[in-house]
């Protein structure tokens, strides 16, 4: 704008100093004519170039503002920014304390509970870790008793297997006497019975005095036992008494268990076998046959002898019914496994006699026979089952 002024002011000077030469110098009226139109473009020619040049200023500064203005723009772009990020960084903060609040106000919770719980199982005595075999459901409040600011400890031994191996978790429940409870639980273990493996120690073992025994005469283990370790550090034969034989039963894994076997060391007494006819306290029913009339006799050697009655425990799903679908007889219904039975060519009707009495091959045993020189008889009372005359070892005779 300056510059346009001054060029104005020159122009103005320019004219006035013409006028004034046309005043004191009169000249052809043409040729005033043609310098005033040269003069007049001339103007016209400065003041374009004049509002060229505002334009271009007027354009520079309107870029100079555009750039501001966008600088400013992106200098409050980034500030807003800054002030969100800011503001989610704050909510951030706030939501993670609280749950920091959260945490902490539970775990004191926890804590004052479990202090709570510790208090009431400080007054029990007795509760502990513990295992068993299958099939022995062990009296699982042995040895635990509470003060006298508790009313009662129960647990939840229902609930639990006994039959079955396994690991478990036994839980105590102590309610106190101002109605407060708490409880624990133990993990226990249901192990495999490996005395159900072992075999050739039931009945009673007489030996004379200053005899000798053999502690794995007759004694059978299948793989469930690994190992087998006779201890008769207790057994004085030179003295008449019992003398109980420990052995200790290694699984593979190492676990143990220890099986006890009584001895009596002085004269057997005579006693007449029983037959599952009634010989312990059960009735019975008597069956009894004659050795006679048969024209061979053989010695099948030294049998494990055991007693079955008709119960699910010995029979299973075949209660009621043997192999040959003959009746379960007392005294008479004898079981031999198949295996045996195809080794020796035994057939169902055979005669089986021990100790002078005849029993019928009527039966087939359990896996748990094997191919052994094994007789289960059959009996019907309990008494008799459990009895030794049914758990020993005897001569068999097969009479054809």
């Amino acid at each position: 704008m300056l510059a346009a002024s001054l060029t104005v002011s020159l122009i103005l000077a320019g004219c006035a100093n013409s006028g004034t030469a046309a005043t004191e110098k009169p000249a052809d009226e043409s040729i005033v004519t043609s310098s005033q139109n040269i003069e007049s473009e001339n103007l016209k020619s400065i003041l374009e170039a004049n509002e060229e040049l505002d334009s271009s200023e007027s354009d520079d500064g309107a870029q100079d503002k555009g750039k501001v203005n966008k600088e400013n723009s992106s200098d409050m772009s980034g500030q807003d920014e800054s002030l969100t990020d800011q503001k989610t960084s704050d909510e951030a903060a706030k939501k993670k304390a609280a749950e920091e609040a959260k945490q902490k106000e539970e775990a004191a919770k926890q804590a004052e509970a479990q202090t709570a719980e510790e208090e009431i199982l400080s007054h029990v005595a007795g509760i502990k870790h513990f295992t068993t075999v299958e099939g022995k459901h062990p009296n699982v409040m042995a040895g635990v008793a509470g003060d006298d600011t508790i009313a009662e400890v129960t647990s939840n031994e229902e609930e639990i297997n006994w039959d079955k191996p396994g690991k478990y978790q036994l839980t105590y429940t102590v309610t106190t006497k101002d109605g407060r409870t708490a409880e624990k639980t133990i993990e226990i273990e249901v192990y495999l019975d490996l005395e159900h493996y072992l075999y050739g120690m039931e009945g009673a073992v007489y030996i004379p005095v200053d005899g000798t025994f053999d502690p794995m005469e007759h004694v059978v283990t299948e793989p469930e036992i690994e190992k087998i370790e006779p201890d008769t550090s207790a057994l004085d034969t030179s003295k008449e008494g019992e003398y109980l034989i420990s052995y200790k039963l290694t699984a593979p894994g190492g676990r143990y268990q220890t099986a006890v076997r009584k001895v009596t060391v002085g004269e057997e007494p005579q006693t007449t076998p029983g037959y599952g006819t009634g010989t312990g306290q059960g009735a019975g029913t008597t069956y009894v046959e004659s050795p006679e009339g048969y024209s061979t006799v053989t010695d099948l050697g030294l049998w494990r002898l055991t007693a079955y009655m008709d119960t699910p425990a010995d029979q299973g799903p075949y209660v009621g019914q043997t192999a040959s679908g003959a009746p379960l007889v007392a005294g008479r219904t004898v079981a031999v496994s198949s295996a045996t039975c195809a080794r020796l060519g035994l057939e169902f009707g055979d005669r089986l006699m021990v100790d002078g009495h005849v029993y019928v091959l009527e039966d087939h045993g359990g896996s748990a026979m094997y191919d052994s020189d094994w007789l289960d008889i059959y009996v019907d009372n309990e008494a008799d089952e459990y009895s030794d005359a049914f758990n020993r070892y005897a001569e068999v005779y097969l009479l054809r």
